[in-house]
C-alpha cells in the first residue's frame, strides 16, 4: 500500500516513511540485538560516528536534529553527522540542505541491512546500528557499545586554503584494508532556517553538523578539494574524514577510524 504523506500523522507516531511508499520504521534490522555492552570505559582513541538522515520536509524530524546536536556536544569522540535527504522536497518545501547523494547513502545503509526500508528520521550508530533518530535511550546505549572499542586505524586530516572560495584536504590513513574506503565530508556547524511551507511550515528549524559535501576515496591516502557553499560561515565548519567497510552481509557498514580539523 502507498502511504500518502497527509496520512502520516496518523499512521507513524515517531518517523516519517518515504513518500515513495517504502515501509514504515525500519524494525531496528540489526539494532534488534541485545544491548550487550552499555556503559563502562571508553577505550582509548575510541570514536563513535553518529548520522542522522533527517529532511525539514518531515515534522517528526526537529526532535532528532535536537538529540543530534546533544549527542554532537558531548565529546570530541562523537563524530555527528546530519544528511538532509530529498525526498520530502516535493510535498511543500525544498530543504536547502538536501541532496539526492546523501538519499543514495541511506538507500546504500537500508541494503547493507537487508532492507529497502528508507524514513526519517533515522539515526545510524558505527555504520552498524539503525533506530528511529530521535530515540535517545537507543543512540546512548549504542554510543557507549561503540565507545567501549579501540577504532583499528588512525586517521591524520589536514586542510588549507586553496582559493577564497576552495579548501584543499589531505587524508592519511595508515593500515585501511582493501574493504575500507575514505570518506571526506565539509561540515556546517551550524544552521538556522525559516520553514515556510510543508509539515514544518511556519516553524524555524536549528541544525548542526550539517553536510554539505561529501568525497569518497579508495586506498590509505587521498587529497581532495571541496568548493565553499555561498553563506556558509568558515569558523563553524570542519572537515570530517572517516574510514568505513564496504556494504557486506546484512551487518551494515562499519566505521574503522575517524579523524577531524577546523576549516582554514
Amino acid at each position: 500500500m502507498t502511504v500518502r504523506p497527509a496520512m502520516l500523522g496518523v499512521l507513524l507516531a515517531f518517523a516519517c516513511r518515504s513518500p515513495s511508499g517504502l515501509s514504515a520504521v525500519a524494525q531496528a534490522h540489526a539494532g534488534e540485538r541485545q544491548a550487550a555492552a552499555d556503559g563502562g570505559p571508553d577505550a582509548p582513541g575510541s570514536i563513535a560516528v553518529v548520522e542522522l538522515f533527517t529532511s525539514e520536509g518531515c515534522s517528526s524530524c526537529p526532535p532528532a536534529d535536537a538529540l543530534l546536536t546533544e549527542l554532537g556536544g558531548d565529546a570530541p569522540s562523537v563524530y555527528a553527522l546530519a544528511f538532509h535527504v530529498d525526498y520530502w522536497d516535493s510535498l511543500g518545501w525544498a530543504d536547502p540542505f538536501a541532496s539526492p547523494a546523501w538519499t543514495a547513502r541511506q538507500r546504500l545503509y537500508a541494503a547493507s541491512f537487508g532492507t529497502s526500508d528508507l524514513y526519517t528520521p533515522e539515526m545510524i550508530v558505527g555504520g552498524t546500528e539503525s533506530f528511529t533518530g530521535s530515540d535517545r535511550k537507543r543512540a546512548s546505549a549504542a554510543i557507549a557499545r561503540t565507545l567501549a572499542s579501540a577504532p583499528a586505524v588512525g586517521v591524520t586530516v589536514r586542510a588549507r586554503a586553496a582559493s577564497l572560495q576552495d579548501v584543499e584536504v589531505d587524508v592519511e590513513a595508515p593500515g585501511t584494508p582493501l574493504d575500507a574506503r575514505l570518506q571526506i565530508a565539509l561540515v556546517q556547524g551550524y544552521a538556522v532556517v525559516d520553514v515556510r511551507a510543508g509539515e514544518n511550515g511556519g516553524h524555524t528549524l536549528r541544525h548542526t553538523h550539517v553536510v554539505r559535501a561529501w568525497e569518497t576515496a579508495q586506498g590509505p591516502r587521498a587529497t581532495v578539494t571541496f568548493p565553499i557553499p555561498a553563506g556558509m560561515p568558515r569558523a563553524q565548519a570542519e572537515i570530517v574524514a572517516l574510514v568505513q567497510r564496504d556494504a557486506g552481509s546484512g551487518a551494515g557498514m562499519p566505521f574503522l577510524g575517524a579523524g577531524r580539523t577546523p576549516l582554514p
